[in-house]
C-alpha cells in the first residue's frame, strides 16, 4: 500500500524512519497527532498535495488566503478552526500582525497552516517577517523540498 503525502512527509517525525514493518497510519490520525500550527515548505505541487491529503480532516476552517489574495480575519473573540495561509512570505506587516493577534486571542482552538516556497529565515534576518509570529507558525515544519522515501 503506497503512502500518502501527508504520511510520507510526517512519518519519520511520528513513528521514526520508513521501513516496510512501520504501520501505515491513516490521514485521520495524522491529522490528530498533529493538532498544531503547520509550516510547510516547498515547491508549489508537493504543497498542494500535501494540503489536500489533509484537508478533510482540518478542523472546520474560518479562513482561506490564497496567492495574491489579502488575509481577512473576521472579528470574533473565539476564533476556532484551521486558518490555511498559502505563500506566508507575501503577508504584509499589518497582516502579519493581525495574524499574530489572532493567534494570541485563539487560546489554542485555531490552527494555522501555512505555506512557503522559501525558507523565512532570511526575511526574520532583515525584519521582513515577524519574528513572534514566525514562532508561533514554526511549531512543526515540514520541507517538502528535499527527496522524501515511497
Amino acid at each position: 500500500m503506497d503512502r500518502l503525502p501527508a504520511e510520507r512527509a510526517l512519518a519519520p517525525r511520528l513513528n521514526g524512519p520508513l521501513d516496510d514493518t512501520a504501520p501505515i497510519v491513516s490521514d485521520e490520525d495524522l491529522a490528530r497527532r498533529i493538532n498544531v500550527n503547520l509550516l510547510i515548505m516547498g515547491a508549489d505541487d508537493a504543497v498542494a498535495r500535501f494540503v489536500t491529503s489533509l484537508w478533510p480532516h482540518f478542523l472546520t476552517p474560518r479562513v482561506v488566503r490564497r496567492r495574491g489574495e489579502r488575509l481577512r480575519l473576521g472579528p470574533t473573540l473565539r476564533p476556532v478552526g484551521t486558518i490555511l495561509v498559502h505563500d506566508v512570505q507575501t503577508l504584509t506587516h499589518r497582516e502579519q500582525h493581525a495574524l499574530y493577534r489572532w493567534l494570541s486571542v485563539g487560546n489554542g482552538r485555531t490552527r494555522i497552516v501555512s505555506t512557503t516556497t522559501q525558507s523565512l529565515v532570511p526575511l526574520l534576518a532583515t525584519g521582513a517577517f515577524n519574528n513572534d509570529l514566525y514562532y508561533r507558525l514554526n511549531v512543526l515544519t515540514l520541507d517538502l523540498t528535499s527527496p522524501v522515501a515511497h
